[in-house]
């Protein structure tokens, strides 16, 4: 990487407006020549969301991989990409996890169940309680 091409590392765009700023960057890097569209046939048949460019002044390969639905692709230099699925993997595994425990839970687990009644049945008697002074009070 170089001074004209290190500073479009992107690991990810937040927004459809942060994409548009970035494509329009990248336009006006295509045109000047700092960036040039490579065409890989293989890579058409793997990755159709993918498209390399290389960095005319050291010759960096870079993929920008489009955001599309939930994810929120990249804009990186090739040799950095195995790092970067890597941390994508071991991120996304750690959310799924913490998601499936949040909507799920153990299942057949009663101690929720049990807390729960016996919570309500501390309301009732407190209410029950309550009503009872008060009737003693007033008769």
């Amino acid at each position: 990487m170089c001074q004209h091409c290190s500073r479009f590392a992107t690991e990810r765009f937040f927004s459809d407006e942060d994409f548009a700023a970035f494509e329009k960057a990248l336009g006006k890097k295509l045109v000047d020549g700092t960036f040039v569209r490579v065409v890989n046939p293989n890579q058409i048949a793997q990755n159709a969301g993918e498209t390399t460019f290389q960095c005319s002044y050291c010759g960096a390969d870079w993929v920008l991989s489009v955001p599309e639905n939930d994810w929120q692709g990249y804009f990186l230099p090739e040799n950095q990409l195995a790092e970067y699925e890597e941390y994508e993997q071991t991120n996304t595994q750690n959310q799924s996890t913490f998601q499936t425990t949040i909507k799920g839970g153990q299942k057949g687990c009663g101690f929720c169940l049990a807390l729960f009644f016996v919570v309500l049945a501390l309301i009732i008697y407190i209410i029950y309680s309550v009503f009872d002074f008060v009737f003693d009070f007033i008769f």
